[in-house]
């Protein structure tokens, strides 16, 4: 008899206290549903002044950048300059063999010589020869004759002259003299080695001052290019960057742009200038242009981290007062540190999502962690 009541109390009891334990799942289940608005980290978009560094590859280009080729063929005689030397204008580099040459020129002078003595006789004969006439004592052809022959020796000293001036050229250009003032290279040959007029290159000599560096720009920033070479931009300035990181000391300018837009890249050739005074730019080098300025205080940024980049597309998540998702397309500008400006597609005050993009998407209502709304400040 007791044994029946307990089993029965028992089972009264378990039942009570599944109906509980159901009841408090139940709950727990519609609290989580209640709770489930994703949470994501949003910034504001306030407006601030800005420090822009934007780089372009780059290519350093001497101001001149000489060949020396010979204009006359020979063996090499002698070598007057050390490689590596600062050259003048018009200073002799390198003698070429000149006995052939040299040759030359006496025999071209002695036809000179005998050209102006034959046109010195054939003016005589038409002196004469006219004085004659005016005396009826000879006859018209025979001075007609006279002044042809004399205008033929003129023409016969003036060839002279030319072949002379030419055998003249060809000795003094056996002499290898430097074109422009600037460094010379490492010598290409030895002496003795024969070398061909226009053929063999000798050395190599490069004016790196001032440096010219040349870069490539899209063509919708040309307009602000051309502002800026002619001095009416903002506080632009131009810094070498090399391979290390490192920066150059001296600031360059726009000396010039191109005229033409590659048809195939669809931008334009800048050439800035630098000044190169301690040297340390050689021709040749591959460097990067950082194009550095400040914008003004209306510049709106936000986060890199919260541009959303689809094809050819760029968006954000934006964040209304009622804590709702949208999607906002912008056009992004040069970004500088870890904040990407916007030239268009936001505002002042709005707010975006900056943590939590990929659990969230257009439509939801979301939970803000932390103060609610951060500022988009760099």
């Amino acid at each position: 008899m007791y044994l029946i009541n307990y089993k029965r109390t028992f089972y009264v009891a378990g039942m009570i206290l599944c109906v509980a334990c159901g009841n408090s799942k139940k709950q727990q289940q519609q609290a989580a549903m209640m709770g489930m608005k994703p949470t994501v980290v949003a910034a504001e978009v306030v407006p601030a002044v800005y420090t822009v560094s934007e780089k372009f590859p780059a290519t350093l280009v001497a101001h001149d950048i000489v060949q020396l080729k010979p204009d006359v063929s020979g063996y090499l005689e002698a070598i007057r300059v050390a490689d590596g030397s600062n050259v003048t204008k018009g200073q002799p580099l390198y003698d070429i063999d000149r006995s052939r040459y040299t040759a030359a020129y006496g025999q071209v002078a002695a036809t000179q010589q005998q050209a102006e003595a034959d046109l010195a006789q054939r003016q005589r004969d038409y002196e004469r020869y006219k004085s004659l006439l005016e005396h009826d004592a000879i006859s018209k052809q025979t001075v007609d004759q006279a002044y042809t022959a004399m205008l033929t020796a003129q023409a016969n000293v003036a060839a002279a002259k030319a072949s002379v001036a030419r055998a003249g050229t060809d000795v003094n250009h056996a002499v290898v003299r430097a074109p422009v003032t600037g460094k010379i290279g490492i010598v290409q040959v030895k002496v003795g080695d024969v070398i061909n007029a226009g053929q063999t290159l000798i050395n190599t000599i490069v004016n790196e001052r001032p440096m010219f560096a040349d870069m490539d720009i899209p063509q919708a920033r040309l307009p602000e290019f051309l502002r800026i070479q002619k001095g009416k931009g903002g506080d632009e300035k131009f810094f070498i960057q090399f391979g290390d990181g490192t920066r150059y000391g001296e600031t360059g300018k726009v000396l010039t742009i191109n005229n033409i837009v590659d048809p195939q890249t669809g931008t334009v050739r800048v050439r800035l200038v630098f000044e190169n005074k301690d040297n340390m730019l050689k021709s040749g080098m591959s460097i990067v242009i950082v194009m550095q300025y400040g914008t003004p205080a209306t510049q709106l940024a936000i986060p890199a981290k919260a541009i959303i980049q689809n094809l050819s597309e760029t968006s954000v998540y934006t964040i209304s007062k009622d804590n709702v998702i949208g999607a906002r397309d912008i056009v992004p500008g040069p970004v500088t540190d870890t904040m990407q400006l916007v030239t268009s597609g936001l505002k002042a005050g709005d707010r975006i999502v900056v943590e939590g993009i990929q659990r969230v998407k257009p439509g939801d209502t979301v939970n803000i962690a932390g103060p609610g709304a951060g500022a988009a400040k760099p």
